[in-house]
């Protein structure tokens, strides 16, 4: 034994167990998969030891396993032939499944394993018992699965009809221009002494079988599926086999004459056109060239082109071949040793194709002669009050133009088509012929017998039962059947004992079986005695109701199994299904009533177990209360909610409401019946004031919705019920209970009593989104202390729906009147973290253009709308609070997202507010804008400023705050001087002066800017620097003492009228300066 064998078992045995105990069937099946890998193809030896278990599973529910079954089956017969006594008797059994996929799976795997028990037979020396009891098997199987080509179902028609193939190709003779696969076996390789299955029989049952295909090929009532299947079934066998050739073509001729009249137009063209294949198919053969002529009469018909028709036909060469053998065949008798052990039965062969292909012959020759001009146009005339108001799909599928009328090729073609028709309808000389020759014979009728008794599965080798063991199907394991036991019947032993002592003896039986409780503890005596408390129960008095309650409620871990009887003999006595009332108050009056009702008794035993210590006895007792109970009162279910309160001292705080939830679940999913006071009971305790509780009770809500849609619907109306409320004036009482933790009425709205009709509400929105409707209608009418609670509890259902919900954006495209604080808080949250999408930018865009004309509203979507959009809007929003227009930018600047990107950029964002209109926005609200842009120094960088003023520059009218924004830009970034000198320059050649405003900040910035600015101001004209000059005086001199520092050549460049304007009171400056300063100031 080698090392690695044990690691092999263990996996296969893990394998099995695991699979025993999988519910999903995909998983299983991958198990049972790894286990037919190893046992099969890894370590053949362990087949022998597991392929009983995998085998069990042929009994598991699922029909996927089962067909795995079968599969395995077939690939351990092919594996190992010893397998084939253990496990064909399976197959057996798997072939009557109810499954149709199943029944499917076992015809496809009968075909592999009829091949593999005859070439074991045709291996074995000697045949053994065991060997004819699986042949015996097999051919039940076999004429089974010929008689399922009358099945209702396609599928299974189809796969029997390629099991009818694989059959006549294994029991036929193979010949020399058979077209075979390579390792094919045949009735070449089975011996002649086999007794077990003899070849004569295999061959005769497999031309029986061809014949019963040719008859199904031409039934009227056929599918085109079956049809297409059966027609490359012949014509595989036909090439197979070349001894069947004439006999399929002249089915097939057949068909083409005679489609069934049951097809539409498009399988009428399907089926023209794969009947056009196997007609080529069937011409490339070389054993075909004595049937050339009525193969390419067909084809003609079918729209088959001559040069379409000798492309396939065979070569000359082949031709000859043929034409030499089938010579010296004649000539030298048979070729190989085979042929003469069936050469009568080819004869007889021969003769049956003969006859019904001169029955076709007779009746062509007859109608040739028949075919005049005057018979075919009575014909005409006659049939034209038989045809139809629409033109068949048949016809017009079927019919091609006539391109030779009245020539003798066409009429033979007609007269070959009516020989076809009339031979199939049993008229015409050729019919009546062949009729006249089978009554002399005798021959065809026993023929038909025999494919009667072949296909009903009375054949003798397949009735008669083989001598041996019995073999026995592995892995199922039959059960002795039990008889049953006729049980006493007290009535029949008794009689009734009168009233009073009945009723002295009930009472002290009752407290005697009570007392005895302890000592009872062994054997079967507990259970008597339940039986007898039980009986008696049915009937018991008020009292004795009491003492039988309190004694099930000291234990009820121990007494619920007699809780359940007695509620169930009250059951039976309330619904008369008990006779014991009856026969124990047989002195009543009819109609007495009993004095305490199944109701009552069941809702004392809740009112008190509620009151006992709650623990997990007393969860288990009330589950197994609701759930086996026979009946449970609707009120008694929301007395479960109380549960909860009573267990406050005495279990743990984060489980309050643990035991009611579980229970209620349970009661749900387990009691349909009453399943909806238990729904309206979990609501009600998902409104509770405590939020430990609700985080209890709404995940449970939520995922029996998820599992049932019934649940789901029964959940929202209650949800939407209490949504409902808030257009009262005054909260319900319902939702003021000590229960839910809201024990006083309130008489007006407030924030608790509003959350308690909006908790289960909204968990059920991200699920449900319909509901959004609802809450939008809701949040219209009601009162201004639920609107602000509604806008401050959406921000997590919203979020969970996500912006790509189609009920939000229609919410938001059909906008109730009055609802826009709601919408508007809806987008905000949706775009709080991520970029609004295309599809609520067009509804909000939509929405603002036709109703809300507030700009707010466009804030959330910004970033998704297009740059003229936003530019267009700017000047309302910047009139906004300054808070709001904060978040505004941050929103173009992408400080508030993660993801998406800006329509505007920071660049874009400056440049358009130094753009806005005067008229839309006055000048100190821009300067508040582009005073928080400024701020913002980590996203205005000196290179953004930089392209700022570069864009600012190009417009045609400089803007108004433009020389404002240069400064500060200085200001904030001294790096950027020369970049701002450039500026100054080319604002000169913009003729700065004629915009006033522009050309104040030009001389402050000059002012700024010193020393750097004296080129600046040598390059303006002479006025200009003029009035430089009286707007900033200090100017003048600090230019004139620039001027000194100059060398002659340089101050030869500076035109003279400019040193004119410098050097106007530069001596009145100069004595100023050289003055002494006044007394008591020093130099």
């Amino acid at each position: 034994m080698t090392e690695t064998e044990p690691t092999t078992r263990e996996r296969v045995v893990e394998l099995l167990n695991t699979a025993t105990f999988l519910t999903s069937e995909k998983e299983k099946i991958a198990n049972l998969a790894k286990v037919q890998e190893l046992i099969i193809h890894l370590d053949q030896k362990l087949l022998d030891s597991f392929f009983e278990e995998v085998a069990a599973f042929q009994t598991d529910r699922n029909s996927d396993v089962r067909k795995f079954v079968v599969g395995f089956i077939e690939e351990a017969c092919k594996k190992d032939v010893a397998m084939l006594p253990r496990l064909v008797p399976n197959i057996q059994i798997l072939l009557a499944d109810s499954a149709i996929a199943v029944v499917k799976r076992v015809i496809q795997a009968a075909a592999q394993l009829h091949r593999a028990t005859l070439a074991w037979l045709s291996s074995a020396r000697t045949t053994t018992p065991e060997m004819e009891q699986v042949w015996h098997i097999i051919t039940l199987i076999k004429n089974s699965i010929i008689s399922m080509i009358d099945h209702d179902n396609d599928g299974v028609r189809t796969q029997a009809i390629k099991f009818l193939e694989s059959l006549v190709l294994l029991q036929t003779y193979k010949e020399a221009d058979s077209v075979t696969r390579e390792g094919e076996f045949n009735l070449d390789l089975v011996p002649l002494t086999l007794k077990a299955a003899r070849p004569r029989k295999l061959e005769e049952e497999a031309r029986m079988v061809l014949n019963k295909l040719i008859s199904f090929q031409g039934s009227l009532h056929i599918s085109s599926v079956n049809l297409m299947t059966c027609m490359s079934s012949l014509t595989i066998i036909a090439r197979a086999r070349p001894q069947f050739l004439a006999k399929i073509i002249n089915a097939l001729e057949i068909l083409h004459a005679n489609l069934p009249p049951t097809l539409t137009k498009s399988q009428v063209n399907s089926v023209r056109k794969h009947l056009k294949i196997q007609m080529l198919n069937l011409l490339k053969h070389p054993a075909s060239y004595d049937h050339h002529e009525n193969i390419t009469t067909v084809l003609n018909d079918l729209g088959v082109t001559a040069a379409e028709v000798n492309k396939s036909m065979p070569s000359k060469d082949q031709i000859r071949k043929r034409v030499r053998r089938d010579k010296s065949t004649d000539e030298g008798g048979e070729p190989t040793s085979k042929k003469s052990r069936i050469d009568k039965d080819e004869k007889k062969e021969s003769k049956e194709v003969t006859e019904k292909q001169s029955a076709i012959d007779i009746t062509q020759r007859w109608l040739v002669d028949e075919l005049t001009t005057e018979t075919v146009a009575s014909l005409v005339m006659v049939n034209m009050l038989n045809l139809p108001e629409e033109m068949p799909p048949l016809f017009s599928a079927a019919y091609t133009p006539i391109t030779a009328a009245g020539s003798h090729s066409q009429i033979q073609h007609m007269a070959r088509l009516l020989a076809s028709q009339l031979t199939a309808a049993g008229l015409g000389p050729g019919a009546e012929q062949v009729k006249e020759d089978e009554v002399e014979t005798g021959h065809d009728s026993d023929e038909e017998g025999n494919i009667r008794r072949l296909v009903s599965g009375y054949t003798d080798e397949a009735h008669v039962q083989p001598a041996g063991p019995v073999l026995t199907p592995a892995g199922v394991i039959g059960r002795p059947m039990r008889q049953k036991v006729r049980t006493m019947k007290l009535a029949e032993v008794t009689k009734p004992l009168p009233s009073p002592a009945n009723n002295k003896m009930q009472l002290v039986l009752l407290r005697r079986l009570l007392q005895c409780d302890k000592m009872l503890l062994q054997g079967s005596t507990p259970k008597v005695r339940m039986r007898i408390v039980s009986v008696l129960s049915g009937c018991l008095s008020p009292q004795e109701c009491e003492e039988l309650e309190d004694f099930i409620l000291d234990d009820m871990a121990n007494h619920v199994e007699l809780m359940l009887s007695w509620l169930y003999a009250e059951y039976s006595v309330s619904h008369e299904f008990s006779k014991v009332h009856s026969i124990l108050h047989s002195h009543s009056k009819p109609g007495t009533k009993k004095e305490k009702s199944y109701t009552q008794i069941f809702t004392s035993i809740i009112s008190k177990a509620i009151a006992k210590r709650v623990n997990k006895e007393t969860e288990e007792f009330f589950l197994r209360l609701f759930l086996e109970s026979p009946v449970v009162p609707e009120e008694s279910v929301t007395s479960l909610i109380a549960l909860g309160r009573c267990a406050g001292d005495t279990i743990l705080t984060n489980d309050l409401y643990g035991p009611t939830v579980r229970i209620l679940k349970d009661i749900i999913l387990w009691r349909p019946p009453i399943s909806k006071p238990a729904i309206r009971a979990l609501c009600l305790l998902a409104s509770h004031d405590q939020e430990q509780v609700r985080e209890q009770v709404i995940p449970v809500i939520l995922e029996l919705c998820k599992d049932d849609e019934s649940i789901q619907e029964a959940v929202a109306q209650v949800a939407t019920n209490y949504l409902k409320y808030l257009l009262l004036e005054s909260p319900p009482e319902v939702l003021c209970l000590h229960e839910l933790g809201r024990p006083n009425k309130e008489v007006e709205w407030a924030e608790t009593s509003v959350k308690a009709c909006l908790f289960l509400y909204l968990a059920l929105l991200p699920m449900n989104q319909e509901l959004i409707y609802e809450l939008a209608q809701v949040y219209v009418k009601t009162v201004n202390e639920a609107k602000r609670a509604i806008l401050r509890m959406l921000e997590g259902p919203i979020q969970h729906m996500g912006m790509n919900s189609p009920h939000l954006l229609k919410l938001v495209e059909t906008c109730p009147k009055g609802g826009e604080t709601l919408i508007t808080r809806i987008i905000h949250i949706l775009t709080e973290k991520a970029p609004p999408s295309e599809a609520l930018v067009c509804r909000v865009r939509e929405l603002y253009n036709r109703r809300v004309s507030d700009v707010r509203f466009l804030i959330p979507v910004l970033t998704g709308l297009s740059k003229k959009e936003v530019i267009a809007v700017l000047p309302k929003l910047i009139k906004l609070n300054p808070h709001v227009v904060k978040e505004v930018f941050n929103r173009l600047w992408g400080v508030t997202l993660d993801t998406g990107t800006s329509p505007l950029t920071p660049v874009d964002l400056l440049v358009a507010l130094h753009l806005i209109d005067n008229e839309k926005c006055d000048v100190k609200t821009v300067i508040k804008a582009t005073g928080l842009c400024f701020a913002e120094r980590n996203i205005y960088t000196a290179e953004v400023l930089a392209f700022v003023l570069q864009q600012l520059m190009e417009q045609p009218n400089l803007p108004t705050l433009f020389m404002r924004t240069v400064i500060q830009t200085l200001t904030h970034y001294p790096k950027l001087l020369g970049f701002i000198m450039n500026i100054l320059q080319r604002l000169i050649a913009k003729q700065v002066w004629k915009q006033k405003k522009v050309w104040e900040g030009f001389i402050k910035c000059c002012q700024r800017a010193t020393p750097q600015s004296y080129t600046v101001l040598l390059q303006l004209p002479a006025e200009q620097l003029s009035d430089v000059f009286s707007s900033a005086p200090e100017l003048r001199t600090q230019l004139g003492q620039h001027l000194s520092t100059l060398t002659d050549n340089q101050r030869a460049h500076i035109p003279v009228s400019l040193l004119d304007v410098i050097e106007e009171n530069s001596n009145g400056a100069s004595e100023m300066t050289s003055e002494p300063p006044p007394p008591g100031i020093k130099d």
